[in-house]
């Protein structure tokens, strides 16, 4: 019963927030929004999120090789669309990284290792939102205001604390010490997972520069997905908005709160385009058609996921 309660309160959470937003915009509103969209430009921002998963597929063989994880370039494909395809489908967007571990593991007997590659793979992904979001804001000043400058100058406070936490020994190694008299020792293993996977790239320094170099690449084509939706919508933001407004929704979308981030999305989407000229109608559809084209992209890892066979790692070397 507890398994169904999670996902059943999530749900009614993604409802509640969707009829919300729905009260205070006329729905044909939103339809006639959609309806302006030209297909040729949703069929790029499929296309664009296709070309940002292998990127971020790249990028994560280059995190599992630190971590002595060797596998052909098309099983670490296979196994990144089937994340990303799950966490378009699981109750956060962040429940793909789980499978993505849980099938490292199942292939190559590797699970810490795969939790620390796939951990430091979402938290350069993290990073590089915040950093676009930081330097496109500093660049538009009159767009500054708590509601936009509190959120990212909290995330960038637990970016460092992550920071500092992973790659000082020392430092990690007090915080452990003092944390262990209070808190359950299933979040202290937690946290010394994560150390210990900070610390096997601490000197990796041309893995790290490739990373950030594909990370950068990831999430502009994520942003330009949207982009591409808005601009054959005939919408007023420029892309220097969508660097700005994008990454803050998708890094809260992706807080376990609701189905798939959706209503959280949406919500965030016409609080924010607001400030440009975009009406909660024209919002929602851009939102929910960026996100659409992301599904579209990700079903072949639903495919694999499917037609997949079990390997173990013997298999997976001679593919």
């Amino acid at each position: 019963m507890k398994g169904v309660i999670g996902p059943l309160v999530k749900l009614l959470v993604s409802a509640g927030l969707i009829a919300l937003f729905l009260l205070q915009i006329d729905f044909a509103d939103v339809t006639a929004a959609v309806a302006t969209a030209r297909p040729s430009y949703l069929g790029l921002a499929v296309v664009l999120f296709v070309v940002s998963n292998l990127l971020g597929a790249l990028q994560w063989r280059e995190l599992l090789r630190v971590q002595g994880i060797e596998l052909p370039v098309l099983r670490i494909i296979s196994l990144y669309f089937v994340g990303v395809f799950f966490n378009n489908f699981l109750v956060s967007n962040i429940g793909g990284d789980a499978v993505r571990v849980y099938d490292l593991k199942r292939i190559t007997g590797e699970g810490s290792k795969g939790f620390a590659a796939t951990f430091l793979d979402r938290f350069v992904g993290l990073f590089v939102l915040i950093l676009f979001s930081v330097v496109a804001l500093s660049r538009n000043p009159a767009l500054w205001s708590p509601s936009i400058a509190l959120p990212i100058a909290a995330l960038v406070c637990v970016i460092a604390g992550i920071l500092v936490f992973g790659f000082s020994r020392r430092l990690s190694a007090t915080i452990l010490r003092v944390i262990d008299r209070i808190a359950p020792q299933a979040l202290i293993a937690l946290l010394n997972r994560i150390r210990d996977g900070f610390i096997a790239y601490r000197k990796a320094y041309g893995t790290l520069g490739r990373v950030l170099l594909f990370a950068c690449g990831v999430q502009l084509l994520r942003i330009a997905v949207y982009y591409s939706v808005g601009f054959g919508m005939n919408l007023t933001a420029g892309f220097d908005h969508y660097v700005i407004f994008i990454p803050l929704i998708a890094i809260v979308a992706a807080v376990p709160i609701s189905f798939g981030g959706i209503g959280v999305r949406e919500n965030l989407g016409a609080l924010f385009f607001a400030r440009v000229g975009v009406s909660g109608a024209e919002a929602l559809a851009m939102m929910f058609l960026g996100y659409l084209a992301g599904i579209v992209a990700s079903l072949a890892g639903g495919v694999s996921f499917v037609f997949r066979r079990y390997v173990s790692k013997e298999d997976a070397d001679e593919e």
